[in-house]
């Protein structure tokens, strides 16, 4: 019987998840308003001006200032002393797009890879699977709120849903949907559902069918797949019988 529990939706491109309006001629990074009432609010204040600036940066393909930028950001970004801070929203936008950058820049790099900055470099040379790994392991650090004696476990638990889906996303686009795999079931076996609200519950369903519908199809494990959801028991009955309609449609068409 299945140990873990995972939801569908449409597949996004990789580049949907920022800003796309665009213009990187005025680059520079710029101080905090003076006005902030704390440093949390003038940090905030920072990384959404630094954030608009990276954003269009990448949708216009500009590797050198988006890395500049993401690298400017996470000198400032760091992990949470509790589960939520102020900065809860910032931590999550500025780790989707620094995912889904490099993702991109590994998939898709340039014709020359020695204008690249040294850390864009090393990515490059690293395999597919251990690359993602990587980048999974950095989000749990940044997620997981930091231990008060500088002990920190890290937790799935802590990553916001989009943040977890768009790490499996990268899985999927670079091939390796078997750590696509662990990470969502990583999730899964430490979520605790007694704290999921109703966001949370849309949350939980869509990992699963993401789970269901993308990655065991993809290593082939239908008969998992289909007793996965056999025994799954917090998913709608609506959403299961869609789940179980598209897991038939695909193996037929596998």
């Amino acid at each position: 019987m299945p140990t873990a529990t995972s939801t569908l939706t449409k597949q996004p491109s990789l580049t949907t998840q920022v800003p796309l309006k665009a213009d990187t001629k005025s680059f520079k990074l710029s101080s905090p308003p003076p006005d902030s009432s704390s440093p949390q609010t003038s940090t905030s204040a920072t990384l959404r001006s630094l954030y608009a600036r990276a954003a269009r940066a990448f949708v216009l393909r500009d590797i050198e200032t988006t890395h500049c930028l993401l690298q400017s950001a996470f000198a400032i970004l760091k992990p949470p002393r509790s589960t939520t801070d102020s900065l809860s929203d910032d931590r999550k936008k500025w780790d989707i797009l620094r995912i889904t950058f490099e993702t991109t820049v590994y998939s898709s790099p340039p014709d020359s890879s020695a204008s690249l900055p040294e850390s864009l470099r090393s990515i490059l040379t690293e395999a597919p699977q251990a690359l993602v790994t990587t980048i999974y392991s950095r989000s749990l650090s940044l997620f997981t709120p930091s231990g008060t004696k500088g002990k920190t476990t890290l937790n799935a638990a802590c990553l916001p849903p989009q943040v977890l889906t768009t790490l499996v996303y990268s899985s999927l686009k670079l091939g390796v949907p078997d750590v696509g795999r662990m990470i969502i079931e990583d999730w899964l076996s430490r979520r605790d559902p007694q704290d999921d609200g109703v966001r949370n519950r849309d949350a939980y369903d869509k990992v699963l069918e993401l789970y269901i519908l993308h990655i065991l199809p993809k290593i082939g494990q239908w008969d998992y797949a289909k007793e996965f959801l056999e025994y799954e028991s917090e998913l709608p009955a609506a959403r299961r019988d869609v789940c179980s309609f598209f897991i038939r449609v695909l193996f037929a068409m596998d």
